[in-house]
């Protein structure tokens, strides 16, 4: 099995989909490639943060209420009968409609608002990663000319790339990843004696927005440039990495 086929069957692999022969082959070549090992490692981590960040939604005490007093009509003894009250079909119609409009703006606000906490998790988690020894960066260089024609053929997009070193955010280097699902870049600076991830995917039509997050003592933010989705982790204060992604953005845009 080479890179190309086993980056096709990690993803498979992580949701327990592969054969015993298939699974067995790629087990043999993760062995043998650290990179790709890196990126089944990152797939398996994101399921796990999946199964454990999948938003629940609670009904809104009114409905319950409606409910509960649903039921309780119905327990009521048959020989009472209950008043016949005569509901206009246009107010019907319109608390249905209103019902359904809440229940799907509800999901789409949890599902938005999940999504966000499970690629927080996520990255938090590869940038922790790439602290360990010897998984920091693939190319290592303060030459943002260096750095960015080593992603050509490594993945479907070039990233933008930026030396800050005149910011106080100096480039140290880049290394592929994996988030959101997507084959990532991950470029390397340094703040003193900190390293700031900056990970970079595509967008794929949804676009993370600029927001912020925290998670086990990690600041991130993320934001959308043209179909280019980038999130920035690091363990600075939020106001310097906010300070970070301004310079970053400027140079870039």
């Amino acid at each position: 099995m080479n890179c190309n086929e086993s980056r096709a069957a990690i993803e498979a692999d992580a949701d327990g989909e592969l054969d015993t022969i298939r699974h067995l082959e790629l087990e043999a070549h993760l062995r043998a490639c650290p990179d790709c090992a890196r990126l089944a490692e990152g797939a398996r981590a994101r399921r796990a943060a999946l199964r454990a960040a999948l938003p629940r939604f609670t009904a809104p005490p009114r409905v319950v209420e409606r409910i509960r007093a649903s039921l309780m009509a119905e327990e009521a003894p048959r020989s009472a009968p209950r008043p016949w009250v005569a509901w206009p079909s246009w107010s019907v119609v319109g608390l249905a409609a209103s019902l359904a409009l809440a229940a799907l703006g509800g999901y789409a606000w949890g599902r938005s608002r999940g999504r966000g906490d499970v690629l927080l998790r996520e990255a938090v988690s590869d940038h922790v990663r790439s602290l360990q020894a010897g998984h920091l960066m693939d190319v290592v260089s303060t030459d943002q000319h260096t750095v960015k024609p080593w992603f050509i053929g490594k993945l479907e997009f070039s990233p933008p790339v930026a030396d800050l070193a005149d910011a106080g955010f100096p480039l140290a280097g880049g290394r592929l990843d994996n988030l959101d699902g997507r084959n990532a870049a991950a470029l390397v600076f340094h703040r003193r004696l900190h390293v700031i991830n900056v990970f970079i995917w595509p967008a794929g039509g949804t676009q993370v927005g600029a927001r912020r997050g925290r998670e086990s003592g990690y600041n991130a933010l993320t934001w959308s440039q043209g179909d280019l989705n980038f999130m920035a982790v690091s363990d600075i204060p939020a106001q310097e990495l906010g300070q970070f992604v301004a310079a970053f953005r400027g140079r870039t845009q």
